[in-house]
C-alpha cells in the first residue's frame, strides 16, 4: 500500500490482507467460483445489480457471480483514483477511470466468462474475479469454503469449481428432486 501514499494513509493501522487464498483451519477454501455446466431453460436475468466496490485500494469481494446482461456496478469508496479494467476473453471489456469517491459505473457483461479479471491499472495489486453464466446456478464458496446452488434441476449435473490459485476442476453429481445433493472438491498443495 505504500506505493501510492494515499492508499497507505486510508489503510494506516489496519492488517491489509490480500485474499488469494483464504482457508480455513480444516482446510476450507474461500472465493472459489462454482457452477453448473449445460444448457438450462432461459430465466429471467435478476434486475438486482451485482456491486463491485473499491474501499481502502482493494476490490470488494475479491470474487462475485452474475448473469449475463446483469448490471455490474463497480463503486470507488476512495478519495482517489481508481482505473476499472476488465481482462477479457470474451467481448466482456470495460476500461474506465473513476476519479473520487461516490462515482459508479455501470456494465452488462454480453457473453458467459468464467473469470473475468478485473484489476485497476494505477493500484495493481488490486484484483477481482468475475464469474459470467446465462443461468441461475452458481456460487461462490464462503468463510468455511461451503457453498450452495439452490433448486438445481434433478438429474446428473456438471459442476465445476474455479479458484485463482488452484484452477478449474469438474465432477458430476446427481441432484434427486426435494433432496439435497452433497459435493466435495479439493485441491493438492504441493509444498516448495
Amino acid at each position: 500500500m505504500g506505493v501510492d501514499p494515499m492508499c497507505g494513509s486510508i489503510n494506516a493501522g489496519k492488517r491489509v490482507i490480500q485474499e488469494a487464498v483464504l482457508t480455513t483451519a480444516d482446510g476450507g477454501l474461500k472465493n472459489a467460483f462454482v457452477s453448473l455446466k449445460g444448457n438450462f431453460p432461459q430465466t429471467p436475468v435478476p434486475g438486482k445489480p451485482v456491486v463491485l466496490d473499491q474501499r481502502g485500494c482493494i476490490y470488494a469481494p475479491r470474487v462475485i457471480g452474475m448473469r449475463v446482461g446483469q448490471t455490474l456496478q463497480i463503486r470507488n469508496d476512495d478519495p482517489l483514483l481508481h482505473n476499472v479494467h476488465s481482462v477479457s476473453d470474451h467481448a466482456n471489456n470495460i476500461n474506465v477511470g473513476q476519479a473520487t469517491a461516490g462515482i459508479v459505473s455501470e456494465f452488462r457483461p454480453k457473453s458467459e466468462e468464467i473469470m473475468l479479471r478485473f484489476r485497476c491499472d494505477v493500484h495493481r495489486w488490486m484484483t477481482a474475479y468475475v464469474g459470467v453464466v446465462s443461468h441461475p446456478y452458481f456460487a461462490v464458496s464462503g468463510d468455511g469454503g461451503t457453498f450452495e446452488i439452490a433448486n438445481v434441476p434433478p438429474g446428473t449435473q456438471t459442476i465445476q469449481v474455479w479458484h485463482e490459485t488452484y484452477g478449474m476442476q469438474t465432477k458430476t453429481v446427481r441432484v434427486q428432486a426435494g433432496t439435497v445433493a452433497n459435493i466435495d472438491f479439493s485441491y493438492s498443495v504441493s509444498a516448495n
